[in-house]
């Protein structure tokens, strides 16, 4: 994002990527949130921490948001529910789009692994991978794709 001129509150904590490393955010500021579209539409003016490094993410919202916005979610689901003027609205995501921001963000087109083995070496010689190899849900007219077909996308 582009704040440009901003002033940012100081802050005096760390935060840990999904790497685990330390990140240190360079201030907080208040902006204002919007959820939905019409009627449905909600607007909650929230402070957020500001980091400079590369990110698969715009924002990560954490409970204090989902709080804020009474919000309900399921990470199964990929949605988030939330009560608005008008009704409730809903806002759901693309799981295929999700693993492939997880892999640019944790992964970044390597291969992990819980050994500390050659990448050269034969399969069976390999550790474990990491990265679960579980499919991804069918959608009417696909063909599952497994995870590990999403590492060199």
């Amino acid at each position: 994002m582009q704040l440009g001129d901003i002033s940012l509150e100081k802050v005096n904590t760390s935060l840990y990527g999904f790497a685990g490393e330390v990140v240190h955010p360079r201030g907080m500021v208040p902006f204002p949130l919007t959820f939905g579209t019409g009627a449905t539409r909600r607007t909650c003016m929230l402070k957020f921490l500001v980091v400079d490094m590369p990110s698969a993410y715009n924002v990560i919202l954490g409970r204090s948001t989902l709080n804020a916005f009474q919000a309900v979610i399921s990470a199964y689901h990929m949605k988030i529910k939330f009560s608005a003027p008008g009704g409730v609205e809903k806002v759901q995501r693309d799981p295929l789009q999700s693993r492939k921001c997880y892999i640019e963000a944790v992964c970044k087109g390597q291969k992990r692994s819980t050994d500390d083995t050659p990448k050269g070496a034969p399969p069976n010689k390999r550790g474990k991978d990491i990265e679960p190899e579980e499919e991804l849900e069918k959608k009417k007219g696909e063909r599952p794709i497994r995870f590990s077909q999403l590492k060199n996308y």
